[in-house]
């Protein structure tokens, strides 16, 4: 398939459609849990370069501590061929990566919708992310979240 193929556009767009309700409820899952630790949070999802994504601020009493981006990556966007996966990451809140690559899920053009993006497989990328946030914020420490 070539680049920027019709037919993938259409394919991407029906599974980023498919997908975008378990990506969104994921990303509600970490807000319940950084809720939890007194933090509030926010969501945006936006068509981005690398394909759809769903940006989950974490805020403090302070201000903004962190950002998670969930993207539905678009292999021919990021000129990798005709595929797509859940890239998930860890951003401070400048915007700098700080922990990539929380989630290793590919669809494949052989894979349906039904069987990607499997809760186990989200259930892990939200631990990880929610993990990982805990250690490089140090959200656990009361002072920690006045930031």
């Amino acid at each position: 398939m070539p680049p920027a193929s019709p037919a993938w556009d259409i394919r991407f767009t029906r599974l980023a459609q498919t997908l975008q309700p378990r990506v969104q409820a994921c990303a509600l899952g970490l807000a319940q849990r950084w809720r939890a630790l007194g933090l509030g949070s926010d969501m945006e999802v936006r068509q981005t370069p690398r394909g759809l994504s769903s940006f989950l601020s974490v805020v403090g009493e302070r201000g903004l501590i962190c950002i998670v981006d969930l993207t539905l990556i678009d292999g021919m966007a990021v000129e990798a061929g005709p595929y797509a996966a859940l890239d998930v990451r860890l951003l401070d809140g400048c915007g700098d990566v700080v922990a990539p690559g929380l989630a290793d899920s590919s669809i494949r053009l052989d894979t349906t919708a039904a069987q990607a993006l499997l809760p186990d497989q989200l259930d892990r990328a939200a631990t990880a992310v929610y993990v990982a946030a805990l250690g490089h914020f140090d959200l656990l420490r009361p002072a920690a979240r006045q930031r």
